[in-house]
């Protein structure tokens, strides 16, 4: 089911702690993504803890800093580091598969998205097919993060929680988040109490 912690700018990042209990609780591999000159900068298929604390600490990000982590539970096409997100905003199918990326935007995913599941689809996760086939079509400009209305279909599309980033570092979360102290989590799983509360 996965999870999502969204640290806006001028807001702390999530402790050491946290980042353990999310990834033990979401245990398919973590990524995360950030903004910088223009573009937002994705990092993803960090299997276990340890190597995703070591990149996270070299990035030596500062309270100027967008940055949305990512921690996968698979529901569809394994695990694997290629299908861990964020996922860039793209129509190109094999894009999806990339760990490194530059791009002009950039998605996080926590749910199911029933438009997109299939079991049958072992390559291809449901959020890389809802990128690929409707949200690069539903969205082309920075402002489109900021259109409510268009925001909502999205929502009623997915039928799950997103946060979406652009390269100015502006961050559009749909669905409910928890705010704890200025960080953003799709669900309670960044916690030990009652984590597999996830809607």
């Amino acid at each position: 089911m996965c999870i999502i912690c969204v640290s806006p700018a001028r807001t702390r990042q999530p402790s050491i702690s946290q980042i353990r209990t999310m990834f033990r609780n979401n245990p398919h591999g973590a990524g995360y993504m950030f903004a910088r000159n223009g573009r937002v900068q994705i990092h993803k298929g960090f299997m276990d803890v340890d190597s995703f604390l070591d990149a996270i600490r070299g990035e030596h990000f500062t309270a100027k800093d967008s940055v949305v982590y990512h921690f996968r539970i698979s529901t569809q096409a394994g695990v694997n580091p290629e299908m861990t997100h964020p996922f860039p905003l793209s129509n190109r199918l094999p894009y999806m598969k990339a760990l490194d990326v530059e791009c002009r935007c950039g998605v996080a995913h926590n749910g199911i998205i029933r438009l997109t599941s299939d079991r049958n689809q072992h390559e291809y996760s449901d959020t890389a097919l809802f990128i690929t086939r409707y949200m690069a079509r539903m969205l082309h400009d920075p402002e489109d993060l900021r259109d409510e209305q268009l925001l909502n279909r999205i929502e009623q599309l997915a039928g799950s929680k997103l946060a979406i980033m652009d390269g100015s570092g502006y961050i559009a979360t749909i669905g409910h988040f928890i705010n704890e102290r200025g960080l953003l989590f799709s669900n309670s799983s960044y916690t030990d109490a009652q984590w597999r509360y996830l809607k």
